[in-house]
């Protein structure tokens, strides 16, 4: 459970310091690029790095959050019958 808040914690943590320019907007950019390579997509454009960074965070959050609730409800249903 503390793994759980420690991660969203340091998500809405990195989510801010990203939006409000904290961390460097070419860091995030560097950061991005060397993300899309990997998967082999389109970079973004500078000017809309930030929101593409952000987009990526909240994604991962969906995607965390999603698993686990799938794991918590799949191991309640296979206690219960």
């Amino acid at each position: 459970m503390l793994t759980i808040v420690l991660f969203h914690l340091l998500m809405l943590v990195l989510g801010l310091s990203i939006g409000t320019g904290i961390v460097r907007q070419q860091l995030v950019s560097d950061l991005l690029g060397y993300l899309h390579n990997t998967i082999g997509i389109t970079t973004p454009s500078p000017d809309k790095v930030k929101m593409i960074a952000l987009i990526w965070i909240g994604s991962l959050i969906i995607i965390v959050d999603g698993c686990i609730f799938l794991l918590v409800s799949i191991t309640r249903l296979s206690n219960s019958g």
